[in-house]
Order: structure tokens, then sequence, then C-alpha cells
């Protein structure tokens, strides 16, 4: 299933319509950006911290830049059946299941693929990173002044990929034991693409086997089934039956479920949200099956 969020990218001056593209069979995000001019912030001496940012993120600091939102780069991981870990802390790694981060551009009337630790220097070393896979940590929360409430900080931030473990906004930290110092990586200028270059940044999720004879449905259910208990009674259903997934409230007041499992316990849990909880009254119900992807570890609520 590909899912498409319409946004809007600068590049070389013109604006164009481009869109983050979800690919649940390829286990693929796709985010537009545009190679960011490099060495504008002469204070950094060519250090850079993040692989990529939102406009309106620390662009002296990055390789690319993007002008889709955080939480639609967040959402589209989601989509793939990411979960989120948690940031570096202290002496400990960051978490999270992982990502291949590979940037595709145009270069002689082909299309290149490379991994985008093929422009990034090393200074201890002067060489690249070595294959690196991104732990998705789905960054912290947070207050946001602005919204009056707590959000995900790269909203705030506007950084997504991050190079350094000191700041835990990114959607992905780098895993590399040296990412706890500042002011290590630089830009391999001879590799980058031209400042300004449109880009797509390829967020690649690994290969996944899901056991033979797996369910997987995604429903919508409508009528009074918000504040009434539904998530709670849906989540002990899907944990009393071992399903995995998710259940969450949407904001035209109907509750979305995603569950995967085995088949009769997929059916039984339908016919139990079918029904709710005592104070729910269910009027419609949308159900369709999908290609179970795997990727849940738990049956969680998502807000």
């Amino acid at each position: 299933m590909v899912r498409s969020f319409a946004l809007w990218v600068l590049a070389a001056g013109a604006c164009f319509a481009a869109d983050v593209t979800v690919d649940e069979s390829a286990r693929a995000v796709r985010v537009p950006a545009v190679v960011a001019k490099q060495g504008t912030y002469k204070v950094l001496k060519g250090a850079i911290e993040y692989i990529l940012v939102a406009e309106g993120g620390k662009q002296y600091e990055a390789l690319f830049v993007t002008t889709c939102a955080p939480m639609a780069v967040y959402d589209g991981l989601r989509k793939l059946g990411l979960a989120p870990g948690k940031p570096a802390a202290d002496d400990q790694p960051p978490t999270g299941e992982t990502v291949q981060v590979l940037i595709e551009y145009e270069k002689g009337g082909q299309t290149v693929r490379r991994p985008a630790g093929d422009f990034v220097l090393y200074t201890e070393t002067g060489k690249p990173l070595a294959k690196v896979e991104w732990p998705f940590t789905g960054s912290t929360k947070g207050y946001d002044p602005a919204a009056d409430k707590d959000v995900l900080q790269a909203v705030v931030t506007k950084n997504l990929i991050g190079l350094h473990l000191t700041d835990t906004s990114p959607l992905l930290q780098n895993p590399r034991p040296e990412a706890k110092d500042s002011n290590i990586y630089k830009a391999n200028i001879p590799e980058l693409p031209e400042a300004g270059t449109a880009v797509t940044v390829v967020l690649q999720g690994a290969a996944r086997t899901v056991a033979a004879g797996t369910k997987r449905v995604h429903v919508f259910l409508s009528g009074r089934v918000q504040g009434v208990g539904f998530r709670a009674f849906t989540q002990r259903s899907a944990a009393g039956l071992k399903v995995v997934g998710f259940v969450r409230n949407l904001a035209d007041g109907r509750v979305e479920m995603v569950a995967e499992g085995p088949e009769a316990a997929i059916d039984a849990l339908v016919a139990k949200v079918r029904k709710g909880p005592r104070s729910a009254r269910v009027e419609k119900v949308d159900l369709k099956a999908e290609p179970p992807a795997g990727g849940f570890g738990t049956f969680e609520i998502r807000y």
C-alpha cells in the first residue's frame, strides 16, 4: 500500500509540488529534500550535526533540507509498523527499530542511490561513515508554547536525522559510539551533490517475515466510541487474544484499529469491537483486510 502526504519543496529557487510517500509493501518512506549549502556558518569550520532537517531547523549544520512536516515523517515510519525506541541518555545508546537512510538523486541521466553515510566524513579517520543502521528513537516529548501542549520535540526543533547524541529531538539518531562527541563530522564535499540539488531521502525498513496464517485487518468504528473506554477495552481484548497492533481515536470522532494475529483470534477481536464496552454504541464498522506486515510487538493505544 502506498500513501502520500502532499507538501511543497523549495529547490533551486523554485517551488514545486512533492509528496512524502509511504510504500508499505516496499517498507520505505520517501522524503523529498534538497542539498543544503555548506559552510554558511563560519564558526563551525565545516562541522555538521544533522543528515536531514526540516525547513526552520539547523539548516546551516545539515546535509539535506526538506519542507516536509516532522510529523509526516514520523507518521510514515509508524505506518511501516516501526515502533519508536528511546533517544540516547547518559551512557545509554539510542534504541528503536532501525532503518537504512539512503539518498537518491539524478546524475548524468541516471538515478543514483547511496547510503547517507557516504556524504559524511569522520574527521578522526578522514573517511566516510561505514554502513549505519539508524534507530527510530521517535524524538522526545516536551511542551510547545505555540501549540500550548506537549508535542514531539522534532516538531519544534525541525531536526529529523541527527549525527550527535546531545540533541535528543531528532526522529532518528546516529548509533555510532563517537556520536557522543561534537564537531567530529564534516560534509564529504567532493561526493555531495551541488547545493540546491533535489534529492529523495529514503528511509528503508528491513524486510520482515510473518508467520503463516497471520491475518491483518484495518478497522474504522463510528458511533459513540470515544470517551467511553473503547480504546482500553480494545487493548485488553487484544491482549487476551494475543493479537498485536494498535487502536486510536481520530479527529472525526471515529476509532481506528489495526490488528494482526492468527485468523481465529482476529475474528474474535473484531466480534468484540463490533459490540464494544457496555457504555459504547457502535453504529458502523468499516473493515478491510490488508497483507500482514509484522513489526508490532504489542497491542498499543496510540495518541
